[in-house]
């Protein structure tokens, strides 16, 4: 009986520890990475003062992010967004010379996140605020001095997204995010990482 007894014992101690596992808590801490594409919602002329300019719309970009979750429905994210470089070329108004050149974007914020938890599945929406710089380089036949600028804008960003938490730490999240001055339309793909409690 006490063979018994010690086996149904152990047994239980066995089932109980994935349980425990499961059970392990978390802070409200995480951080993520992704990456995608980038759509370029300006023309070329816009962009750049030229004529007639044609620029590539579609770019890799990528996201490094951290947040703090204050409840399950809604936390705080920083975030860097390397927007994509799109390469371009067009004419001075009023010249027959062509210019070649790239334009640069990154973008710095802070958003609020709202999450509606669906057992294992995330649906999440956040809206914020964004620091966003456009770098532009260009050059053209006969000059020897490659022309260079930046311009930083302060502006709105906002998106939607799902992630599926296969793992209590590890989740995988899609996204399309949108930054309102600069026209760049982001759809990424990534994972997300949250901390062990102490």
């Amino acid at each position: 009986m006490k063979t018994i007894r010690s086996l149904l014992l152990a047994a239980a101690a066995a089932a109980a520890v994935p349980a425990l596992a499961q059970q392990q808590s978390f802070s409200p801490w995480y951080i993520g990475a992704g990456a995608g594409q980038g759509h370029l919602g300006a023309s070329g002329t816009d962009l750049t003062g030229l004529d007639n300019a044609q620029v590539g719309n579609t770019e890799t970009t990528y996201t490094v992010r951290g947040g703090f979750r204050v409840n399950p429905y809604w936390g705080v994210e920083l975030g860097y967004y390397d927007l994509g470089k799109y390469d371009f070329h067009g004419t001075p108004f009023g010249s027959t010379a062509n210019i070649d050149g790239q334009a640069k974007a990154k973008s710095y914020g802070i958003s609020l996140v709202g999450t509606i938890p669906l057992d294992q599945f995330d649906l999440y929406g956040r809206v914020g605020y964004a620091h966003s710089e456009v770098k532009l380089n260009a050059s053209a036949p006969l000059i020897l001095t490659p022309y260079n600028s930046k311009e930083t804008q302060d502006e709105a960003t906002y998106g939607v997204g799902a992630r599926w938490n296969f793992d209590p730490a590890w989740g995988v999240f899609a996204e399309w995010m949108k930054n309102d001055k600069i026209k760049v339309d982001s759809y990424l793909i990534g994972v997300d990482y949250k901390f062990p409690g102490m």
